[in-house]
């Protein structure tokens, strides 16, 4: 009976737990697939020679920022739009502020108790940092920061 007890029990964990792999899989893939095919444009249109990070950005309008370098070695920022009519915008990242001053800048003015990521992405004023914080009374924050001068562009505090 123990027996029976024990490979039940263990079923069931192995069971729980291939299913949140597969759900976990699933939820991620159209971000990922999206991704992909950021880079995989920017990699032919020769934007960038070589792709170190793709995130998906969702502001006002949806934009793919992929970084890396370019063919002379500098290393830019790639905003890739939507589908049908996929739009191309690029910065140089030495341009404008890093991701550290953008939290730095956050953090000197507002009450941050955990960052949880900084963001580059495009909107209508041109490049800013998504900083995406928790204050010390746990409430939820989204501060945007312009890329080129590091001010202030929007706040969306206490969420």
């Amino acid at each position: 009976m123990l027996n029976w007890i024990k490979f039940i029990t263990t079923f069931l964990l192995a069971l729980t737990i291939a299913i949140t792999i597969i759900v976990l899989y699933n939820a991620n893939k159209p971000f990922a697939d999206v991704e992909q095919a950021a880079i995989d444009s920017v990699l032919k249109t020769g934007q960038l020679k070589d792709v170190k990070r793709a995130d998906a950005y969702q502001g006002s309008s949806t934009w793919v920022t992929v970084r890396g370098v370019d063919g002379d070695g500098v290393e830019k920022a790639v905003f890739v739009g939507r589908e049908p009519e996929k739009t191309y915008q690029e910065v140089k990242l030495a341009e404008g502020i890093t991701a550290k001053t953008a939290i730095q800048t956050v953090q000197k003015e507002l009450d941050v108790k955990k960052v949880l990521h900084a963001a580059l992405g495009m909107e209508e004023v041109g490049p800013v940092w998504e900083v995406a914080f928790t204050s010390k009374d746990g409430k939820l924050n989204y501060v945007y920061v312009l890329f080129e001068s590091g001010q202030w562009w929007k706040r969306i505090l206490n969420l």
